[in-house]
């Protein structure tokens, strides 16, 4: 399933991650390095699966820790009311 940020989100980039400003709920929401890469990619309309294969090939580490890492943070992003379903 691919996803969207919604207008209302304002990203600030931090040197070692991202901080994002939901302007329609005023709450902010901070991610780490491996969030700030998964927002980059929602940002582009990638696909959760091509979103799990991109940190494959960047980070090291396990297919199942990379899936449950993206489902974690979508999930988060989803009840924050910072993405939506595309």
């Amino acid at each position: 399933m691919k996803y969207k940020a919604i207008a209302e989100a304002l990203v600030a980039t931090l040197s070692d991650g991202a901080v994002l400003l939901n302007l329609q709920t005023k709450r902010y929401y901070s991610l780490n390095e491996t969030g700030t890469r998964i927002w980059e990619m929602v940002q582009q309309t990638a696909d959760e699966e091509s979103i799990v294969a991109t940190l494959l090939n960047e980070y090291k580490v396990e297919e199942a820790m990379a899936r449950a890492e993206v489902r974690r943070i979508l999930d988060e992003l989803i009840e924050a009311q910072l993405i939506v379903p595309a």
